[in-house]
C-alpha cells in the first residue's frame, strides 16, 4: 500500500467487527464533544440575552429561561447603536483590506518580477521591521498619522489613520513575493511578446494565478484590521 493511503487505523483492523465498532464509536464521541464545545457557549449566550436582569444574576443559574424576553435584542440594538458599530467595522476592516491589496500586491510584484535596482536591499529593510516588537512602533505610527510627512495632514478620527499604517505590512509583502517567485517567467515573457505591459501582465496573468495567496493575505489583513 502506498504512503498516501495510510491512515491512523490499519485497513486490516477496520475490516474486523471490533475494529469498526471502536473506530466509529471513537469518531462519534469526538464529534459530539467538539460539537458541544461550540454549541453550548452559543446556547448560553443566546438564552442568557433573553433572560430578565434578575434571572440572569441569580445563583445557581437557570439553564432554560423561566421567562423569555426576546425584545432584549431589539432594545440592545437600538440603545447601544450597534448598527453604527457594525458599519464602523465594515468601513475600517474593508478599507484596510483594499488599501493593503492596492499597496502590497504591486510592491511584491515589482520586487519579484520587475527586479528593480536595490530591490534586495529594500526587501531586507522591510524584513528588518519584522524583528521589531509592535509596541515599539506605536509612537512612530501615532506621530505619523498626526502629521503625515509631505502632506502635513492630521488623520486622527479618520479611517485613514487605520488604513495607511496597515498597508505597510512587510510580512504580507514577503509572502506575496515568495508566491510570485514561483510563477514561471516564461508566462510573463509570452505576455510581453503579445505586447502586454507590466500592469497588464500583473492584472491578467499574475493575479489570476495568485488567488490562493490573495485569499490568505485578505484573511490576515481583515483579521488584523478588525483587532
Amino acid at each position: 500500500m502506498s504512503a498516501s493511503m495510510r491512515t491512523l487505523v490499519r485497513p486490516a483492523v477496520l475490516k474486523t467487527r471490533k475494529g469498526r465498532i471502536v473506530y466509529w464509536s471513537t469518531l462519534a464521541v469526538a464529534l459530539v464533544l467538539f460539537t458541544l464545545a461550540f454549541v453550548v457557549p452559543l446556547y448560553w449566550a443566546a438564552t442568557g440575552a433573553m433572560k430578565s436582569s434578575t434571572e440572569l444574576a441569580q445563583n445557581p443559574p437557570t439553564y432554560i429561561p423561566e421567562s423569555w424576553h426576546p425584545e432584549n435584542y431589539a432594545k440592545a440594538w437600538r440603545e447601544m447603536d450597534l448598527a453604527d458599530y457594525f458599519l464602523n467595522t465594515v468601513v475600517l476592516a474593508g478599507g484596510a483590506w483594499l488599501v493593503q491589496l492596492a499597496v502590497q500586491v504591486p510592491a511584491a510584484y515589482a520586487l519579484s518580477k520587475l527586479r528593480p535596482r536595490f530591490g534586495n536591499v529594500v526587501l531586507g529593510l522591510m524584513l528588518v521591521t519584522l524583528m521589531m516588537p509592535a509596541t515599539a512602533l506605536l509612537v512612530p505610527v501615532y506621530l505619523t498619522v498626526v502629521d503625515v510627512p509631505l502632506f502635513n495632514r492630521n488623520l486622527i478620527n479618520s479611517p485613514s489613520a487605520v488604513w495607511l499604517p496597515a498597508a505597510a505590512n512587510a510580512f504580507n509583502i514577503y509572502i506575496l513575493k515568495n508566491f510570485f517567485d514561483r510563477i514561471p517567467d516564461e508566462l510573463l515573457d509570452a505576455a510581453k511578446v503579445d505586447g502586454a505591459g507590466p500592469i497588464t501582465t500583473m492584472w491578467r496573468i499574475v493575479l489570476p494565478l495568485a488567488r490562493p495567496i490573495l485569499a490568505v493575505v485578505s484573511i490576515l489583513s481583515i483579521v488584523t484590521a478588525w483587532k
